[in-house]
């Protein structure tokens, strides 16, 4: 019998695919609503609007094994919860720190409700993703009505989709969604570990500010993908597969873009790499991340209206993904550090006692 050695074991994770019951037409089905968004866009002249309302469109990646009504349900509130994350961080997107408390009290929201009411993958990621970028688009109080709009109605784009493919495509057997594996949290437990990951979602916005980041974004969806780690071992892993995989990524964009693509090309890229991510995410994080990083300049660019330094935007994005990821292992640490999250659970209920005290 062959022993495998331990630093084989280590890094067997890299290479490890998942088997998943999880069919081929889901994620065509993801990527049909993004591609939707951004054809509409390019077609009637606003590229902007149709990458705005693709945020709105990613409401298609909650979709659930559930009944359909009940499916139906939670769409429709996953989608009022991309609009409240998108419209308090563009309220405060004038000011870098009042940005910062906005998504932190949003990443606080959303990993407490996804958490309590036990919301499968990718639970609180896409939320907070949502308003990170939210809160650093240039700040126009005239437009953020119109952005709003956009992100409602590519949620509803999507929730339309939705109700169709369940109708005529998943009328008896359901798509397979991984869930997290049940823990028995204590009653302080969620509220600590959504403190903590407010605390440091709102501290890569400031990060990205003192180090004069364009798409400090950027740094708050990489911490936001290590965070969700099961277990510290597994943030550790994510970990490397975001920097590893970014590397490889960078160098697709830079494949692409160094032909001076059309935006029609780019948006067709876009779908591809979408329909690929949701196709291998559940399979091997480190293969999805892959075609996370190009779909994502990709998107900058075919959402602009004035090309980028294409060289600059690469730049950018690896460093601000080692960033991101730094700060995401830091917060797992303090997550997955039981001794800490006790003591923080003493604080809590001492403070909550102290002050049931003085009301009486």
């Amino acid at each position: 019998m062959k022993v495998q050695s331990p630093s084989n074991h280590r890094f067997q994770y890299l290479l490890e695919f998942k088997k998943t019951e999880r069919k081929w037409h889901f994620p065509f089905l993801a990527a049909l609503c993004v591609g939707t968004c951004l054809f509409i866009g390019y077609f009637t002249g606003k590229p902007n609007y149709g990458s705005t309302a693709c945020l709105g469109a990613l409401t298609i990646l909650y979709f659930t094994s559930a009944p359909i009504s009940q499916r139906m349900v939670h769409l429709a509130v996953c989608s009022f919860g991309f609009i409240f994350s998108f419209t308090i961080c563009s309220f405060f997107s004038f000011n870098v720190y009042l940005a910062a408390l906005a998504l932190g009290i949003v990443s606080f929201l959303a990993h407490f409700i996804s958490s309590y009411f036990k919301i499968p993958p990718p639970g609180n990621f896409f939320f907070i993703m949502v308003g990170a970028m939210a809160g650093t688009h240039e700040f126009n109080l005239d437009i953020i009505p119109a952005r709003v709009g956009l992100v409602a109605m590519g949620a509803i784009l999507s929730c339309s989709f939705a109700f169709l493919y369940s109708v005529f495509v998943e009328k008896s057997e359901f798509v397979a969604v991984p869930r997290r594996r049940k823990y028995n949290k204590k009653r302080y437990t969620k509220f600590v570990e959504s403190t903590i990951i407010g605390f440091f979602l709102a501290l890569t916005l400031i990060i990205g500010h003192w180090l004069n980041f364009t798409n400090t974004y950027w740094i708050s969806i990489s911490a936001i993908a290590i965070i969700q780690g099961r277990n510290f071992e597994h943030v550790r892993q994510r970990n490397v597969h975001r920097i590893l995989g970014t590397f490889i990524g960078i160098g697709i964009a830079w494949a692409i873009l160094s032909f001076n693509p059309d935006k029609l090309i780019m948006i067709m890229f876009i779908v591809l790499f979408q329909f690929l991510i949701e196709l291998l995410i559940v399979r091997n994080y480190g293969s999805a991340v892959v075609f996370m990083t190009p779909l994502t300049i990709l998107l900058a660019e075919s959402g602009s209206l004035a090309p980028h330094d294409f060289q600059n935007l690469i730049h950018d994005r690896l460093i601000d993904t080692i960033i991101g990821s730094f700060i995401g292992l830091v917060a797992g640490f303090f997550l997955h550090h039981q001794k800490i999250i006790n003591n923080l659970e003493k604080n809590i209920r001492f403070s909550y006692f102290q002050f049931k005290k003085l009301k009486k």
